[in-house]
């Protein structure tokens, strides 16, 4: 593969890009990852969502191609992205030669033809959707090596595990059946249509990569709560190619992949991102299996949890991740990142009403307090019932998404329950209408410059609950009532739009068209249909969360739609809603906190060592419960738990980094004020030597001079040899001397000889093991006479180091833990809630005995 001379050339942010439209404008970070992808190649590019990635992917893909580094690119797309992505790459390059397909042309009636375009002629780029993509094959056999180094990986892994493990044997059998099923269903395959190498494909970009994060690995550690190792067939697909390219087309582009939210949930994502970027690092070190990885950066506790069958049993689960400069900096080795920190620095956003997301809380109806008892009776019955749940049983998920649906509307769980005006579903929809209402006249600009006659603002409702959907299921649709109410209110029909209700790529273009030009005012979706590819946001003037999602990277999409380049609003308005006494404002509570540790570890700030694994699966029997509670005393509590726990994991971590940062400050000193010494000491060593080089070589043994280094070396050698054999006899004593340095023989530490040349101030040991020549024995002795300026540079650069970094170490020892405070405060508050709770729960039992 030819590699780009980018020496010389100006820095990335002074650059062009040749044969791009002038009428677009590339930012620094844009600049800059284009610029990495042509000098590195596989490049993941993590800039936030909102700085320009397609324009960004589109350029990387025709500067490849202009320097010859690639031929025939692949870009895959969610589906809803794809017009919009080929839209922008011709909007960029409007003489590019673009092939584009969705999954319908790979239909049986259509595939070859298709694929026969893709074939045979030159594309600056085939564009299709994560859909289609998987319709390209991969050679068999070579699928078949990578499922066959699976399998053995398995049973290696497999013969390795307690026989009386039966829990892990049996996942893993089950998970090996699976791989062999797969292996016979590809040695089955006829499909007759061209592979990706037969398509002449040498590189795969994928925008939107998080999509691909569920990579199938092996692990002993299966009963590990937060570790699923049963992956994706998209990200199997995905996997396979890029090997491929990589390995059989020896391409260190096979890779390019763009996300604006690479860390879903969880840091242990990482591992799957690294296995499709950085395998062989993996290897090299030794961490490309799980578990090992694990080990390098994961820590396990173990508490006691309710189960189903109502008894605690211990479980485990990752706590936090450790190493975590290092981690961050193998990611950044291939990653680009820009942060939303980075993107408000350099592009303008509209600012947020009140600097933050504003969480506008309902009240908890009677109706609703009722609900909650109903399903702590349900939760009761879970944990007294015996045994495993059967079929249809209740199950504390079913308990958990049915306090979450009551939580907006009380007829998602019946349908003949009455409206209630203040709940949380008409509390948004009074928001929506007072912000239509107040923006009606709102004027806005066209692309040219010139005030639009159509006025008005635009807003965006998200809910992956109660979507059109599950009206059939559940008689009830939160996504139908807004409609509905919003038309009684005075709002025309024909300015609301259900994001499900537009299937094809160009009914969807014509909405954000029509959003873009205040057509549309009111757009409702979830985070599947509207998290991603969705360029409407110029009129966009507020955005309401109806649900609480459940992953930081939703809340991230979502909100990236309103807060982009493009919006005309100089101000806008994020709203969440919550239930007063359910648990939605403390998983708002959660999200910030995941998304803040997110934040801390992609920000590389090597001084964070440790992070809360912020993907922790919360205890169901927690959540169920706090759902279920009308006490907010209850679920403060257990947030109040939550936090210090982790406040005093923050504590120890302190407490053992300043132990560390003690021994280090030690060590520092200790070795300069060594290295002092050996600096004087080296250079009287160097004043001392005389040069053997070439025909200069003298040396001594047994007081016989020699100039000839093999005579020289065969008689040093029988010395080696004979004194090896002497082990019980031997007695240390000089034997020779070369270039001014007596050689000698001593007594190691183990109380075997050893050959030594006797330096100032210390003893050099000459390496006589494994099969060595005489010349051979007279090079290392020459070699360690060459070397007193490399340990001269090296006891150097070893004071420099200390001076540079003890300042800054001496500062941080000592230092009063940061959230001491804060600690004490959570632990005063928790003790004033238990408080409370006891004297309540002392109150209630006269009542109850009364009863009884």
């Amino acid at each position: 593969m030819k590699t780009p001379d980018l020496a010389g050339r100006a820095p990335f942010s002074r650059r062009t890009i040749p044969g791009a439209s002038s009428v677009i404008k590339f930012y620094s970070h844009q600049k800059r990852a284009i610029w990495r992808i042509l000098a590195a190649g596989s490049t993941y590019v993590a800039h936030a969502v909102g700085a320009g990635k397609t324009f960004t992917l589109a350029a990387a893909v025709m500067e490849q191609k202009r320097l010859g580094l690639i031929t025939k690119p692949m870009m895959t797309v969610p589906g809803h992205c794809l017009a919009q992505a080929a839209r922008e790459f011709l909007q960029l390059y409007p003489t590019a030669r673009i092939l584009v397909a969705d999954e319908t042309n790979f239909a049986k009636d259509k595939r070859q033809r298709f694929l026969a375009r893709a074939a045979t002629a030159n594309w600056d780029c085939i564009i299709i959707t994560h859909s289609a993509f998987k319709f390209i094959a991969t050679p068999a056999k070579f699928e078949e090596g990578l499922i066959a180094d699976q399998l053995a990986s398995y049973a290696e892994l497999m013969s390795r595990i307690d026989k009386e493990d039966r829990v892990s044997i049996k996942r893993l059998e089950r998970m090996k059946e699976g791989i062999e099923a797969k292996l016979e269903a590809l040695q089955s395959r006829k499909d007759d249509m061209l592979t990706i190498a037969e398509i002449g494909v040498d590189q795969i970009i994928v925008d939107e990569m998080q999509e691909f994060r569920k990579l199938t690995f092996t692990t002993n550690q299966s009963t590990l709560k937060g570790v699923d190792p049963d992956g994706s067939q998209r990200a199997w697909d995905l996997y396979v190619k890029t090997r491929f390219l990589a390995l059989n087309r020896r391409s260190e582009r096979a890779l390019i992949a763009a996300s604006g939210t690479p860390i879903t949930n969880t840091l242990g994502e990482m591992y799957t991102i690294q296995r499709f970027f950085q395998p062989d690092m993996l290897e090299e070190r030794g961490i490309q299996e799980f578990d090992a990885w694990a080990a390098s950066f994961g820590e396990t506790t173990t508490d006691l949890e309710l189960q189903p069958s109502g008894i605690y049993k211990p479980v485990t689960r990752f706590a936090q991740f450790v190493n975590v400069p290092e981690l961050i900096s193998m990611f950044r080795d291939f990653a680009d990142v820009v942060l939303k920190s980075d993107l408000r620095e350099n592009l303008k956003l509209p600012r947020i009403a009140t600097g933050q997301r504003q969480i506008i809380t309902a009240p908890a109806t009677p109706a609703f307090k009722a609900y909650q008892k109903v399903l702590a009776q349900r939760i009761k019955a879970i944990e007294n019932r015996q045994g495993r749940p059967k079929k249809g049983d209740d199950i504390l998920l079913s308990v958990i998404t049915d306090g979450r649906h009551a939580a907006i509307d009380l007829r998602f769980t019946d349908p003949d329950h009455a409206n209630e005006p203040e709940n949380k579903l008409n509390t948004m929809i009074d928001k929506v209408f007072a912000i239509w209402r107040d923006t009606s006249e709102r004027r806005y600009r066209r692309p040219d410059g010139t005030t639009d006659p159509t006025p008005g603002a635009t807003q965006m409702i998200f809910s992956d609950l109660g979507t059109p959907s599950v009206a059939d299921s559940r008689g009830f649709s939160a996504y139908l009532w807004i409609r509905e109410a919003l038309i009684a209110r005075g709002v025309p029909a024909s300015e609301i739009a259900f994001m499900q209700d537009f299937k094809r790529s160009a009914a969807k273009q014509r909405l954000f068209n029509d959003m873009n030009g205040g057509k549309k005012r009111i757009l409702i979706g979830s985070s599947e249909t509207m998290g991603t590819g969705v360029n409407a946001q110029q009129r966009l003037v507020a955005l309401h969360h109806l649900d609480v999602p459940w992953l930081p990277s939703q809340v991230e999409q979502r909100e990236g739609r309103i807060e982009r380049q493009g919006n005309q609003n100089e101000e806008i308005e994020l709203y969440a809603y919550a239930t007063k006494g359910s648990v939605d404002a403390t998983g708002w509570q959660t999200l910030e906190r995941k998304a803040r540790f997110i934040e801390m570890a992609m920000s590389g700030d090597r001084s964070i060592r440790r992070i809360e694994d912020v993907g922790a699966q919360a205890n169901q029997f927690g959540l169920a419960k706090a759902i279920a509670s009308g006490d907010e005393r209850l679920m403060r509590k257990a947030g109040i738990e939550a936090e210090i726990a982790r406040l005093e994991r923050l504590r120890d971590n302190h407490f053992d980094e300043q132990v560390m940062l003690r021994g280090k400050i030690e060590r520092m000193r200790n070795n300069a004020e060594r290295a002092r010494l050996r600096i004087t000491q080296i250079e009287t060593d160097i004043a001392k030597r005389r040069s053997t080089r070439g025909e200069a070589f003298a040396m001594t043994i047994d007081e016989r001079s020699f100039t000839d280094r093999k005579d020289a070396g065969a008689l040093l050698l029988k010395h080696v040899v004979k004194n090896r054999a002497a082990t019980k006899s031997f007695s240390p004593h000089r034997i020779g001397a070369i270039g001014g340095f007596d050689l000698r023989f001593i007594k190691s530490m183990f109380g075997y000889p050893v050959l030594v040349l006797a330096r100032t101030g210390m003893n050099e040991t000459i390496e006589t093991d494994g099969d060595l020549t005489p010349l051979g024995l007279i090079s290392r002795l020459e070699h360690v006479l060459s070397r007193f300026e490399t340990d001269l540079r090296d006891e150097n650069a070893t004071i420099a180091q200390a001076e540079n970094w003890l300042p800054s170490l001496e500062a941080r020892l000592g230092a009063r833990f940061q959230f001491n405070d804060e600690l004490a405060e959570k632990r005063a508050e928790l003790a004033e809630i238990n408080a409370s709770l006891a004297t309540t729960n002392s109150e209630a039992e006269p009542v109850e005995t009364a009863a009884a």
